[in-house]
């Protein structure tokens, strides 16, 4: 015996089973890496699509024949309003049906609609249809974010959600921007051709993310879940998520769903102001040249970039020491962004017009508030991915989403009332500020309520996947009660069309008689003479009793007989031996008979043993 060479075919053989289990897992990650970038990039192309518009909105009012008042009243105002509200109906829309359907046919019916919503903005020709077309942009766009986020919640589990999240708001807030430059470049010519050039991207990725992207399994980061699955993994059966009035009552007892979402409304109303007041406050308040304002909300938007992604790789590390580290560096993050903009908006207060005091400091602090602002955004997402179950994480999403955008609406009009009552428009932004400072120190609190939150998320999570796992075990046994019963129903018609052949085969069999002779050689009982006779061929049937001659005579067929009977009633005998010779012989159609018994016995015992292991599970 080769020992070297056993003992080497024995070290290759787990070796063998390794890489083949590597080359399953690479090929799987990247499936998983493929899905992920078609998913952000349609992100990014449906968000671009927001300010298409608003470099344009001079050009789109010549169209429409508007004054300068008409355009900032209707296309400033009420043409925004047809955008964000149907967002908010889209986003809880989609939040609900992310977690009852597959997401991807989600996200790619969006991306599609949101290209033909571009073909049909491009096509209006009045102001009504404009308005209408941008109300469909906003509702698929309102839609997009809540279905992305309960996808990354299944692609990456717990300890990865916060740099995930990161690339979620990248990806939105990279869409923003070039879709704006795209209105500005080609909106010189045309303002429709922004519109024309984002359709077709948005139709193309949503076609290769329904044909090409992956559906991860819901849950399936889950640790809970995981281990119930490898369980019961040989009967084929898996976590099938459903909402009911449970899931509602939970995210409603969440403590940390109402804090985090405390973060979107009021948060967020600071962010409104910053976005929509900081470039005119830049020019009119601090005395800035248009192209200088420009360039420092340039240097804002880039540090609030490079925040998102440090603050989702930082939460990352955190929440691998411990959970509530992610809660004190978010709550943290939320107060010390109000310090900068306080500064900021105070400046000439604090060291006088912008021209005589130095620029490099008030850059500088633009880069620090812009950076600080952001890094708590995607620990905020990641930890309402953590804290509810699969199924939900679409629908709180949506709902961050929409009290999101309605804080930074809310934020605009409610400076607009407190400016003439605090005496400036510089006060009134800081004492917006202050809402950042309440809403950080409450996110505070999950320091005490995450880990419990999340702890309970995993045993809902369990109680579920258990439930799932009963109902489809249910649902299997009485499959096969219905299949074993259906077979036994199937053998019982076959037994009883045997039996019923069976009975009209025995009655026939004891009518046979000896073949009926006619002029044939017959012993006279009374003279003991004899005659010869003509017999019919074959076996023939009785018709009747006849007469004492005939029902006590002994008729032999002799082979002149046979003959003459052929030439004389051949049709006759022969259809009475074809119909015997077309019959099973009356013994074997009894064995049919008890084998289609024993049949219909088993099938009703496996039916009775089904059952009965339904009821028990």
């Amino acid at each position: 015996m080769d020992i070297q060479g056993y003992l080497e075919t024995v070290r290759l053989l787990p070796r063998d089973q390794a890489s083949k289990c590597s080359q399953h897992n690479v090929q799987k990650d990247q499936q998983q890496g493929m899905s992920v970038g078609l998913v952000l990039v349609a992100l990014g192309f449906m968000y671009s699509v927001h300010n298409l518009i608003a470099p344009n909105m001079t050009a789109i009012a010549k169209l429409f024949h508007m004054n300068n008042y008409e355009r900032d009243a209707y296309i400033g105002g009420e043409l925004t309003l047809f955008f964000y509200a149907p967002g908010v109906l889209g986003a809880l829309f989609a939040g609900i049906l992310s977690g009852m359907m597959e997401r991807k046919i989600l996200l790619a019916a969006l991306a599609c609609v949101t290209g033909l919503s571009c073909l049909c903005t491009a096509t209006v020709s009045t102001f009504r249809g404009l308005a209408w077309a941008r109300a469909l942009t906003g509702f698929c766009i309102g839609g997009a974010l809540p279905v992305v986020y309960s996808l990354v919640g299944d692609w990456f589990s717990a300890r990865k959600r916060a740099s995930a999240t990161a690339f979620v708001s990248a990806a939105s807030g990279a869409g923003v921007f070039f879709g704006q430059c795209i209105a500005t470049v080609l909106g010189s010519l045309d303002w429709r051709w922004p519109f024309i050039i984002v359709m077709f991207p948005c139709v193309a990725i949503g076609l290769m993310i329904y044909f090409m992207a992956e559906e991860p399994v819901r849950g399936g980061q889950e640790d809970g879940v995981e281990k119930l699955s490898s369980m019961f993994k040989h009967n084929g059966i898996k976590y099938a998520p459903g909402l009911s009035s449970r899931h509602v009552r939970a995210l409603l007892q969440n403590r940390t769903n109402l804090i985090v979402i405390i973060q979107a409304f009021p948060g967020n109303i600071p962010w409104g102001v910053i976005i929509v007041y900081m470039h005119d406050f830049l020019v009119q308040d601090l005395g800035l040249p248009t192209h200088s304002a420009l360039g420092a909300i340039t240097t804002l938007a880039a540090s609030a970039f490079a925040g998102i992604f440090v603050g989702g790789f930082v939460g990352e590390s955190l929440y691998g020491a411990s959970s509530r580290y992610l809660a004190i560096f978010g709550g943290a993050c939320n107060i010390l962004r109000a310090v900068p903009f306080y500064v900021i908006f105070g400046w000439t207060h604090y060291f006088g017009p912008l021209q005589q005091s130095s620029e490099t400091a008030f850059y500088g602090l633009l880069v620090a508030g812009g950076f600080v602002a952001t890094m708590a955004s995607p620990c905020t997402g990641a930890m309402l991915l953590n804290v509810n179950v699969p199924e939900m994480r679409g629908s709180v999403m949506a709902l961050y989403s929409v009290l999101d955008d309605l804080a930074k609406g809310f934020g605009t009009f409610f400076i607009a009332m407190i400016v003439r009552i605090v005496g400036g428009r510089a006060t009134a932004y800081q004492l917006s500020l202050l809402i950042w400072v309440f809403t950080g120190v409450g996110m505070l609190y999950t320091w005490w309520s995450y880990d419990d939150d999340e702890r309970q998320m995993r045993k809902d999570l369990d109680e579920a996947a258990m439930e799932s796992m009963v109902l489809a075990s249910k649902h299997q046994a009485q499959r096969a009660v219905r299949d074993c019963a259906k077979a036994a129903g199937e053998a019982h018609l076959a037994s009883r069309n045997h039996n019923n052949f069976h009975d009209r085969f025995q009655q026939p069999r004891q009518e046979l008689r000896w073949p009926r002779c006619h002029n044939a050689r017959r012993h006279d009982l009374h003279s003991g003479s004899s005659s010869a006779t003509d017999c019919e061929g074959g076996l023939g049937l009785a018709t009747g009793a006849g007469t004492k001659e005939d029902s006590t005579s002994d008729c032999v067929a002799s082979p002149a007989g046979q003959a003459a009977s052929g030439a004389s009633s051949g049709a006759n005998g022969n259809a009475r031996l074809g119909w015997w010779r077309g019959s099973d012989f009356p013994g074997r159609a009894t064995n049919r008979h008890w084998e289609d018994r024993d049949r219909v016995r088993r099938a009703a015992q496996a039916a009775a043993e089904a059952m009965a292991a339904g009821r028990k599970r």
